[in-house]
């Protein structure tokens, strides 16, 4: 079981440790302190902090767009602490349950290198669709890296919502 809490100031160390970790650094784009403070009180930003039953941290997110006069949330970036362990997953149901149920967005896209398989099964796996790809639109230390676009529309979760509920009542006898 996992939760999700409003990030706080006290945060920014937790998020830049994990961001600038070797294992991530082919994986994500690393922001500054700085603009992680100034990004925090954005009002068009939400950081959520992804904590487990006993309390610790286990990763963050950050959702962008969310005063998008196209109801449309980027989940700007996911990053949990120890992958594997389920976490990532549970997180994201939570996430977009926040993006369709509590913003009320039409769409929620996200970005992710074409070269990161575990991060992109993962999306599919609670409902994301691969829309295209953006081909070397990044240059990384004289390498040009493609991003995949993905993304899970208002009527699509709310379907995947609604076929569980109906998998969990046929399971209960």
């Amino acid at each position: 079981m996992i939760k999700l809490r409003t990030a706080n100031l006290n945060d920014i160390d937790f998020i830049f440790t994990q961001e600038t970790r070797d294992e991530f650094k082919d994986l994500i784009l690393c922001w500054s302190r700085e603009e992680h403070s100034s990004n925090l009180h954005c009002a068009d930003k939400h950081y959520l902090m992804i904590e487990n039953v006993s309390g610790e941290t286990q990763g963050y997110a950050i959702l962008s767009g969310l005063q998008s006069p196209n109801r449309s949330i980027e989940l700007t970036r996911i990053i949990v602490a120890e992958p594997g362990l389920g976490y990532g997953k549970r997180a994201l149901r939570i996430i977009l349950k926040k993006v369709f149920e509590d913003y009320n967005a039409h769409r929620c896209w996200l970005d992710v290198f074409e070269h990161n398989q575990r991060a992109r099964h993962v999306y599919q796996s609670v409902g994301f669709q691969e829309e295209g790809v953006l081909r070397e639109a990044l240059r990384q230390k004289d390498k040009y890296s493609s991003l995949v676009i993905m993304s899970i529309l208002e009527n699509e979760y709310f379907q995947e919502i609604f076929s569980n509920s109906i998998l969990c009542l046929c399971r209960v006898k």
